[in-house]
């Protein structure tokens, strides 16, 4: 489960998540080592409340696609794990800011 407010959960089929290479200079694995996430999640299939989902979909972010798809990729740390972490935070941002 991956929270986003205190009353909503979105479940861990809900965000697909890949690993990608990370682009830029990198040390001896750069070439060799997937730690970059990439993260889909599909707004209007999924769980969130009408109100999040046309918070979301209203917002003018090259981030989601025409089809309601979020696409983030997250690279800045060297841990796969990091990465998945900053990439759901973001998602969670995304969210918060279609109904503020």
């Amino acid at each position: 489960m991956f929270k986003i407010t205190n009353q909503i959960d979105l479940a861990d089929g809900e965000i697909q998540f890949s690993a990608v290479r990370a682009q830029g200079p990198g040390g001896q694995n750069v070439n060799k080592v997937s730690s970059a996430v990439s993260l889909q999640f599909d707004v209007r299939a999924s769980s969130l409340p009408k109100r999040y989902k046309d918070g979301v979909l209203a917002l003018h972010d090259r981030r989601i696609s025409h089809k309601g798809i979020v696409t983030i990729k997250a690279q800045r740390f060297r841990s796969q794990g990091k990465n998945r972490e900053d990439a759901v935070n973001r998602l969670r941002n995304l969210i918060l800011r279609g109904v503020i």
